[in-house]
């Protein structure tokens, strides 16, 4: 599927989990493609939940936690761990503890 639309020349690529089920050559194949559309001027749109894969292709992160828009990130300068915190911020700004956590 990928091939088909950057085949179409397109200026926006939106990828929504585009290696599930696919063994480790297909994902680097189709991570290459994604690449090569970046480095040609498309602007991809790249979503996920691998945050080492996300590192590793983004420019920029966008969090979204609860439907709301947590924060976005430099990929080239951010950490796991401030990933993390903006993926629990709506969670403990509604509940007062993030998944569960018990309030001390």
């Amino acid at each position: 599927l990928v091939g088909r639309e950057i085949a179409a020349s397109p200026t926006v690529l939106m990828a929504a989990y585009p290696v599930r089920g696919l063994d480790i050559n297909a994902s680097f194949t189709i991570y290459n493609l994604l690449n090569q559309q970046k480095e040609n001027g498309v602007a991809v749109i790249f979503v996920g939940e691998d945050l080492d894969v996300l590192l590793e292709l983004s420019d920029r992160i966008m969090v979204i936690s609860s439907g709301r828009i947590a924060g976005t990130v430099d990929a080239r300068t951010a950490t796991k761990e401030e990933i993390g915190l903006l993926m629990t911020k709506n969670a403990v700004q509604e509940g007062g503890a993030a998944d569960g956590a018990a309030n001390a």
